[in-house]
């Protein structure tokens, strides 16, 4: 029997219950998130393996919920399959561009679904380990772990989801509020400027003395991260 988990994201009771039919059928664990709220931290604490997702949801959208997961690092490997009632090429399309694994218009076949499921399963399986590279700086996004030149970092969750957010965008000028909308969660109540503070803590814990900054100011704008050379000390 199957030991894997997969959250669903459902606010229609009925749909929800044949989704979980299905997949314990397959020897799936299964939970169920039927609002959108707090999705964040129920995958934390439950670790799924995949999650099927609905767009339309009563507290937040499908899609803003999927945006997030796709810029946190924690979950940016988890696979998502949308399951919908939005089926028109516009829908589909915006789902797999924001990171969909895969993408199921209501009505559904329950055999179908578990397919894809095992399918994505599947994929995740055999893919390599997620990792962001930038010279001697490393990030396995999978472990959660950071290093430097294979020395682990001691990073906090918050210094490790900003290091993760600035690597992604290389050589990019971000505002502080891009970096404030793609590290913080919303309903978080942090300013812009304390920014600046979490920045400056992670600079003293990925720049070695006396080497040039990977994260470097730019005046009235934000940051910008470059990427340290491989022969950096």
């Amino acid at each position: 029997m199957s030991a894997e988990h997969i959250l669903i994201v459902e606010d229609d009771a009925d749909v929800a219950r044949l989704v979980r039919l299905h997949l314990e059928r397959e020897g799936y664990r299964t939970s169920v998130n039927s609002t959108g709220a707090g999705l964040l931290p129920q995958i934390e604490a439950e670790q799924p393996n995949l999650v099927v997702l609905d767009l339309m949801l009563p507290a937040a959208p499908g899609l803003a919920l999927l945006r997030q997961l796709r810029q946190d690092p924690r979950f940016a490997a988890l696979p998502v399959i949308v399951l919908t009632a939005l089926g028109g090429e516009a829908d589909r399309i915006r789902g797999l561009d924001l990171g969909a694994a895969d993408y199921i218009s209501k009505p559904f076949s329950g055999r179908e679904l578990a397919a894809r499921v095992r399918a994505r399963l599947r994929d995740r399986a055999a893919a390599p380990a997620p990792a962001l590279a930038a010279g001697p700086l490393r990030l396995d996004l999978a472990r959660r772990s950071a290093s430097w030149a294979g020395q682990p970092l001691d990073l906090s969750a918050t210094e490790y989801r900003l290091l993760a957010f600035l690597m992604r965008h290389p050589g990019r000028a971000l505002t502080r509020r891009e970096i404030l909308d793609g590290v913080w969660a919303p309903g978080h109540f942090i300013t812009e400027r304390a920014v600046d503070v979490y920045v400056r803590r992670l600079r003293a814990k990925i720049e070695p003395a006396g080497s040039p900054r990977c994260v470097t100011a730019v005046r009235q704008v934000g940051y910008r991260f470059d990427p340290p050379q491989a022969d950096r000390s």
